[in-house]
């Protein structure tokens, strides 16, 4: 059997696009591969990143408008975050710590209890969002032993893609095709008639030993209301159950707090926390689910299980030191202050952007950086595609006509102003993502906001239809 030869990373940096799809076909994923390769973004290369800019191989320089998805809170390649990294290597510091002291893991537990609230002091470290969610619900049915087996959750929600996570998360159920766990029962968002109705009934049969919610939900661009979170502590308090905050997306100042749930003059505070993203610098796979010390005592108090909840990864060395240094940056006044004038900018610039195309733009929603426009269907060629559609692929014509719009959009941003944008992929939701780096200064948010309302002004071009034409042809096969 002859050996075939491996690529090196020197090799692999100098790989075209067509290459590169061939892999991906190959190895991959065909269908990511068919579905990239019918969008602008996906027939380059990108060479490298610093700050909100991503630079391809033939020289483009791109305005990153992602945010890396909540990623890049700091940006690509933050200098103090790779000094750190750099540091961290050239010292030949140890990094598995799992049967020895870790005076990082101590440090960055240590930082965390010091910036949350009420008694929220034991740490638990993961790799990601989806992980500390099934962390999050681990420890909370523990701690009743388990006397208890319901756990709440909305039905328009997202916490993650495991068999765990991914069946408490409402807006993922309705596409789920894998097992679910038992005992899962949604309440309708926001809505605390609904949640005191479940939790009552559920109370007389098994009982409720945690309610997840996120504060915010970046997928919906929304809140909880104070009035239901009020209701939320009140059942807390009569009925004993834990509260689980998701914060993964939202945290790390997006809002106009460290977290979003602070931004609530309701006096709940969470059993449990869980937080990723940006907590890695951009650079580090790490997360984090925070509990209190009565969650902690009750659930893993007893000296036989101390190790009942164990991963190789927690709180590995590099990633921790990662960590210790973006939460640092961000608990920095300068950052604050930087991150308050930010949002109060894109306010002022997407409300301008939005009074100058009443026709165009439906709706503006979201709070701090996390934001979406919700566009009209303005483009009558955009309806000629559907002669060109399954009917079956289309369950709400003008919801699906919307969404086209905000990819066909998308494009022209990227083709012709060399500006990347992210276009929700919710089912609840059709809005162009507006989720900058916390970096980002005001002169390339102008960029931005000029670029879109000249393609506002001008319109949908045909090429850009005839991009997601293609798009859907391929998410056809």
């Amino acid at each position: 059997m002859s050996k075939k030869k491996l690529i090196t990373v020197e090799e692999a940096e100098k790989l075209s696009n067509t290459e590169v799809v061939e892999l991906y076909k190959k190895y991959i994923n065909p269908n990511q591969a068919q579905i990239f390769s019918n969008l602008p973004y996906g027939k380059d290369i990108f060479s490298s990143a610093k700050g909100v800019y991503i630079y391809t191989t033939d020289g483009k320089k791109i305005l990153d408008f992602t945010g890396g998805l909540g990623v890049l809170g700091l940006g690509h390649n933050y200098e103090k975050i790779i000094n750190r990294r750099i540091k961290f290597q050239k010292e030949n510091r140890m990094e598995v710590h799992k049967i020895v002291f870790s005076q990082y893991m101590a440090a960055l537990s240590s930082n965390i209890a010091n910036i949350l609230p009420g008694k929220l002091n034991k740490s638990f470290f993961l790799n990601s969002g989806a992980e500390a969610v099934e962390a999050a619900i681990k420890i909370s049915f523990k701690s009743f032993n388990p006397r208890r087996k319901y756990i709440l959750y909305s039905d328009k929600s997202y916490h993650g893609k495991l068999i765990g996570s991914g069946s408490i998360s409402g807006s993922y159920r309705k596409e789920n095709q894998f097992p679910v766990m038992e005992n899962c029962v949604n309440f309708k968002f926001n809505d605390q008639n609904d949640l005191e109705k479940k939790v009552k009934e559920l109370n007389s049969n098994g009982k409720v030993y945690a309610v997840i919610i996120e504060p915010y939900s970046a997928s919906l661009l929304t809140s909880c209301s104070e009035e239901f979170l009020n209701k939320l502590n009140e059942l807390k308090n009569k009925f004993g159950f834990r509260v689980i905050f998701d914060e993964v997306f939202s945290g790390w100042y997006k809002s106009e707090k460290l977290f979003y749930f602070e931004n609530f003059k309701s006096e709940i505070h969470p059993d449990a926390i869980t937080f990723s993203k940006a907590l890695g610098g951009g650079k580090a796979s790490i997360s984090c689910v925070v509990v209190n010390d009565d969650l902690y005592n009750f659930a893993y108090g007893k000296l036989s299980e101390t190790f009942l909840h164990t991963t190789t990864y927690n709180g590995f060395g590099e990633e921790s030191a990662t960590a210790i240094e973006a939460i640092n940056i961000f608990a920095s006044d300068e950052f604050k202050n930087k991150a308050e004038k930010l949002v109060n900018y894109m306010k002022k610039k997407l409300e301008e952007t939005k009074n100058k195309h009443p026709e165009k733009i439906q709706e503006i929603k979201g709070t701090g950086i996390l934001n979406g426009i919700i566009f009209k269907s303005f483009s009558s060629e955009l309806s000629k595609i559907f002669e060109k559609i399954p009917v079956k692929l289309i369950s709400d014509k003008a919801f699906f006509l919307k969404k086209l719009t905000a990819t066909a959009i998308s494009s022209e941003l990227y083709e012709n102003h060399n500006i990347l944008v992210a276009v929700s992929d919710s089912a609840n939701s059709n809005h162009l993502s507006v989720i900058p780096s916390l970096i980002i200064n005001e002169n390339e948010v102008d960029n931005f906001f000029n670029s879109l309302n000249m393609v506002l002004d001008k319109g949908i071009k045909l090429k850009s239809i005839e991009i997601i034409l293609n798009f859907i042809k391929s998410k056809i096969k």
